[in-house]
């Protein structure tokens, strides 16, 4: 390249191409200062230090009573509202129903009165049998002509032949 007698150089190019300083560069200082560490200084740091390894641990104690809580689903807000629950229900009187292997009770708590027993109900009607004569099974089905119960197909043939035979 051609240098054009300095015209577009600034300063620091045209003292590097005539190898001219005109000033001493000034050294900057490299590295840290080094500080005098008293005792009470290193005391402090090392309190520092054990305080931060604490809180540490702490979090990490946390995290994993979270992680606990969140994998079995049981919060602390969870917990003491059963527990206040428990206590409730534990207070008020309450009538118990148990059904097992050994039998069903009823408990009622002192000073509440047990309820009347029902009457007996009424045994269910007798099941209406076949319509046709000599046949003694249970009605299935009633005839749609002459609204006779029914049992069978072969009964509704001998109906209907009797309804005929009537007519």
């Amino acid at each position: 390249k051609r240098v054009l007698q300095g015209v577009f150089l600034s300063c620091f190019q045209k003292a590097l191409l005539h190898k001219q300083q005109t000033q001493p560069l000034l050294e900057l200082p490299m590295g840290y200062k080094e500080k005098e560490m008293t005792v009470e200084m290193m005391q402090k740091r090392e309190e520092r230090a054990r305080k931060r390894r604490l809180q540490a641990a702490k979090k990490a104690e946390d995290s994993k009573n979270q992680t606990i809580e969140r994998l079995t689903k049981t919060s602390k807000a969870k917990i003491k509202s059963m527990r206040e629950r428990k206590s409730k229900l534990s207070q008020s009187p309450m009538v118990r129903y148990r059904d097992n292997a050994l039998g069903m009770n009823i408990s009622f708590p002192s000073g509440v009165p047990a309820p009347t027993p029902t009457p007996p109900s009424a045994p269910p009607a007798a099941p209406v049998t076949c319509g046709v004569t000599g046949c003694p099974n249970i009605k299935r089905y009633a005839c749609s002509k002459s609204g006779v119960p029914l049992c069978s197909l072969e009964c509704y043939k001998r109906n209907m032949l009797l309804v005929q035979s009537a007519a």
